[in-house]
């Protein structure tokens, strides 16, 4: 919105809202191509808070820093993609931000985009690219590893916050995990997302995940698909047996890089590649169940009827 608009929702004036911007840089606009600045659901949001707080003869400057600070709810965004200068924008804001361990700063930025976008866009376009250079990074010791811990650390948090809610539904099931010692989840969370937006459900058992623990769980919830994710596939060789065991009752794919491709086959395992939004795209489609050989002898879920079973698989 303009800032037309934001003054007349708030009850602000809109030199007021400039002054704020300005000396307290309580307001995150983006720009257009053409320089004109567009204000979020979230600016709104800051602006009704700093009121509140000002009503309250709190000092207009502690008033501010409160309200940027201040975790607030949004109503998600419902932009499908993301401009690349705003990607670009907010990439730059997260690298700052995780570079001088400032959390508050690096959820502003999140937040910010959430607001004008839909979670899969900003997963796509901006966080799934974040995430694969810090794997990079860390993988060649490019960064500090206090820094990368960080970075990693936030944006765990908020993947799974975005991740609410995604055993619910009636559609099939997926069982996600990393492998034994892969202790790096964030791709997983990524596909999972994607995921349960396509009409799936997941039950999600995070990094590290002990096989035998995966293969008791996937007897308790009888998942249509397990999904292992790891950003090192030799990491999966001492496990083939144990892998190929677990095949043989589920259908089992692999999301990771494209030099897992060999290990995948030696597993029994269809390689989705590495891109976690394409992968969910590609189970989704149905495409996958070409590949992998249906399991055998599935025990029912819990109050789960066949008929049940063949209306979820279908939507």
């Amino acid at each position: 919105m303009r800032i037309s608009e934001l003054s007349r929702r708030v009850g602000v004036t809109t030199d007021t809202l400039r002054v704020w911007e300005r000396r307290y840089g309580l307001l995150k606009p983006r720009r257009t191509a053409g320089n004109t600045r567009l204000y979020s659901a979230l600016d709104e949001a800051r602006v009704r808070l700093m009121k509140r707080y000002i009503s309250e003869q709190i000092p207009p400057a502690q008033a501010a820093e409160l309200s940027m600070a201040a975790r607030l709810s949004v109503r998600a965004g419902r932009g499908s993609g993301v401009p690349e200068h705003a990607a670009a924008r907010v990439v730059r804001e997260l690298q700052d931000a995780f570079a001088a361990f400032e959390e508050s700063s690096a959820e502003r930025a999140l937040h910010e985009l959430l607001s004008d976008y839909s979670a899969t866009a900003v997963i796509r376009e901006v966080l799934l690219p974040f995430v694969r250079e810090a794997g990079e990074r860390r993988r060649h010791a490019l960064a500090p590893l206090a820094r990368e811990h960080f970075a990693e650390n936030f944006l765990h948090s908020r993947l799974l916050a975005l991740a609410r809610g995604w055993d619910r539904g009636l559609g099939p099931r997926a069982l996600i995990a990393c492998p034994p010692v892969e202790r790096h989840p964030l791709d997983l969370i990524v596909f999972g997302i994607a995921l349960h937006h396509l009409g799936w459900r997941i039950t999600y058992l995070g990094a590290a995940t002990p096989l035998d623990a995966l293969g008791s769980t996937a007897e308790s919830v009888a998942p249509d698909l397990i999904v292992l994710a790891t950003q090192l596939p030799d990491r999966l060789a001492p496990h083939v047996d144990a892998i190929r065991r677990l095949g043989t009752r589920w259908p089992v794919a692999l999301v990771g890089p494209a030099s897992g491709m060999d290990v995948a086959r030696r597993c029994g395992l269809r390689h989705l590649g590495e891109d976690a939004v394409a992968a969910a795209g590609v189970v989704a489609s149905g495409d996958l169940a070409v590949d992998l050989r249906p399991p055998v002898a599935r025990p029912a879920a819990p109050g789960r009827t066949p008929q049940r079973h063949r209306q979820a698989a279908s939507r």
